[in-house]
């Protein structure tokens, strides 16, 4: 679980990133990120009912948090970044999930 201050909250927020931000497609994830006015780089993420049950998503999302959690400290500058789950990442190993994030960061440029 990340930490509340690791968190984006509010759908004002979400809209904002997701109106002014930059979009990356992966695989399995899209990334949106923007230039964050904080001292560290905070996270959101998102799954929609094309994914499947409650179950299914709130597997996906706890993979996605471990994930970011796990390599939070390879992302230079601050950003807030919303990571959207694709409707094929519920099929996907978790292993195939951590390389599709380290993609999008790349070609996003966020990482160190």
């Amino acid at each position: 679980m990340l930490n509340k201050e690791f968190r984006i909250s509010g759908g004002k927020e979400y809209n904002n990133i997701y109106q002014y931000g930059k979009r990356i497609q992966g695989r399995y994830i899209i990334v949106f990120f923007q230039k964050g006015g904080t001292k560290f780089s905070r996270f959101g993420i998102v799954t929609s009912k094309k994914i499947g049950n409650a179950v299914v998503r709130n597997r996906v999302k706890r993979r996605l948090r471990a994930i970011v959690h796990d390599n939070m400290d390879k992302i230079c500058g601050c950003y807030n970044i919303v990571i959207v789950a694709r409707y094929n990442s519920s099929n996907a190993a978790y292993e195939n999930l951590e390389q599709d994030f380290f993609k999008a960061m790349k070609k996003a440029g966020l990482l160190c």
